[in-house]
């Protein structure tokens, strides 16, 4: 029962969004790990990659991404379908699979989906008094419209109980995509993480929590890598 409730706990915070997986697991590779579609364009694809010994049952689904009361949230939708939902890859093998924007409305601005890619279980080769967790990897979908205005973000920090979080606010349309974002004071590191760090979509409010971090005030500058490249903003505390 524990290992059943474990399980349900990973599920449910994918499908919340609360961590952005890697796009590559035991023997299943995908590609690109980031899908972007120039409006009136409506579809494009994804390959997945079998470097395994086994064949891999693999089953792809939709949802709306916004983001919510400052967290990330996936809707189920019914406007960008996958095609063939559900696909066997061989061992060594590739398969791509379709992702289009059926709904006849146009795009406003930019419109943010993510992929879910879930590789099914085999249990005819589960061995007794074990438990397979299945894969799922999470792959962003933008759909853009011609204009659609780039993000303009509004930074700051706040103090909650022992530890701060960072808020960004986008009044643009389009999202912002962080990674390696580092705050600092005077030359000197206050906070950082390399890799990605996340996303703060178009017209949404995002924020992430920073932990107990010492140096959060007035004064803080932020630095990151973003698709334009190097990143820069001030950050105001609050």
């Amino acid at each position: 029962m524990r290992m059943l409730l474990l399980w349900y706990s990973l599920v449910l915070a994918c499908l919340l969004g609360a961590a952005v997986a890697p796009a590559r697991a035991e023997g299943l590779r995908v590609a690109p790990v980031l899908l972007e579609v120039q409006a009136p364009g409506a579809q494009t694809s994804l390959t997945l990659r079998n470097i395994g010994k086994q064949p891999i049952t693999v089953q792809a689904r939709v949802f709306l991404w916004d983001q919510t009361g400052g967290e990330d949230r996936l809707v189920p939708t019914r406007d960008v379908v996958v095609s063939p939902p559900i696909t066997q890859v061989r061992p060594g093998g590739e398969q791509s699979i379709r992702i289009v924007r059926t709904t006849k409305s146009k795009v406003r601005g930019q419109e943010a989906y993510r992929v879910l890619v879930d590789e099914v279980p085999d249990m005819s080769r589960q061995r007794s008094g074990t438990v397979d967790f299945a894969t799922r990897l999470s792959i962003p979908v933008f759909f853009t419209a011609p204009g659609s205005t780039k993000a303009q973000v509004a930074w700051s920090v706040r103090r909650s109980g022992a530890g701060a979080y960072l808020e960004a606010r986008n009044s643009g349309q389009q999202n912002l995509r962080l990674v390696d974002l580092r705050l600092s004071r005077g030359g000197s590191r206050v906070y950082g993480k390399t890799g990605l760090f996340g996303y703060v979509l178009g017209g949404a409010t995002m924020r992430w929590p920073l932990g107990a971090v010492s140096g959060i005030g007035s004064g803080l500058t932020l630095s990151a890598m973003t698709a334009a490249g190097d990143y820069h903003a001030s950050v105001s505390a609050r």
